[in-house]
């Protein structure tokens, strides 16, 4: 006894299946072993399939390239919000402006001089908002503002990360439904080739083997012999 395996791969299935549609489209009504209605019904669910993947395919591009913008734009957003953070510091230091002003840009008292930790995307968001709404602050008592580099460069940068952010996020939710999508279709088509492999033994299991065979080919039927058996 021979037995059947189901492809395992999307090209598999779906070569299996458009296999069946072709065939279909040549037999006379007689030979056919599905309506017309199903096999209207397997071309569109083909055509969806193939949407399907496609779609995962881009957006697997999309969160790629996301990724390697966002990790360009993390370094960038890291290394600003670093270095007006240390002149922010060494101005205060230097009495340029009184350490007091440093609490608002989040600095509690006995921190001042402490470079936080900028490891995680979080800590840059956090900390890019607090010296971006602390400078603002200061400057709306009329402070001066600091340079090298400039809280308008370092605002550039940190939205630009913070866009990155939540583009990504997006990127990767698309990929996770996508696949989700994909593998609704794949366990459907499978379920789909099974029905026909076992109309076509139905309807041509009684034939000689020679033109089994033939018919199996041309609905693309994968079947093999347990090795005992051979």
């Amino acid at each position: 006894m021979y037995i059947k395996r189901v492809p395992e791969t999307d090209e598999g299935r779906i070569k299996a299946l458009q296999a069946a549609i072709d065939r279909e489209e040549l037999n006379e009504d007689q030979e056919m072993i599905l309506a017309m209605d199903e096999v209207e019904e397997l071309r569109l669910f083909v055509t969806s399939y193939e949407g399907v993947r496609f779609v995962l395919n881009q957006a697997m591009k999309d969160f790629a390239k996301s990724q390697a913008d966002y990790t360009e734009l993390f370094k960038n957003a890291q290394m600003y919000v670093s270095h007006f953070i240390q002149v922010l510091q060494l101005t205060a230091i230097r009495n340029e402006i009184k350490i007091e002003a440093l609490n608002d840009y989040g600095f509690e008292n006995g921190e001042e001089t402490v470079l936080p930790d900028l490891l995680t995307e979080e800590a840059v968001l956090r900390w890019g908002e607090k010296i971006i709404q602390g400078e603002a602050k200061r400057m709306s008592r009329g402070g001066y503002p600091l340079y090298n580099p400039a809280i308008a460069k370092v605002r550039v940068h940190y939205e630009l990360f913070a866009e990155s952010v939540h583009s990504t996020k997006i990127y990767r939710q698309n990929v996770v439904r996508q696949q989700a999508a994909l593998y609704e279709m794949q366990k459907k088509s499978e379920s789909m080739i099974r029905d026909i492999w076992s109309r076509v033994e139905e309807k041509y299991g009684d034939l000689p083997p020679q033109e089994l065979s033939e018919i199996y080919q041309a609905y693309r039927v994968n079947y093999s012999y347990p090795k005992d058996l051979i």
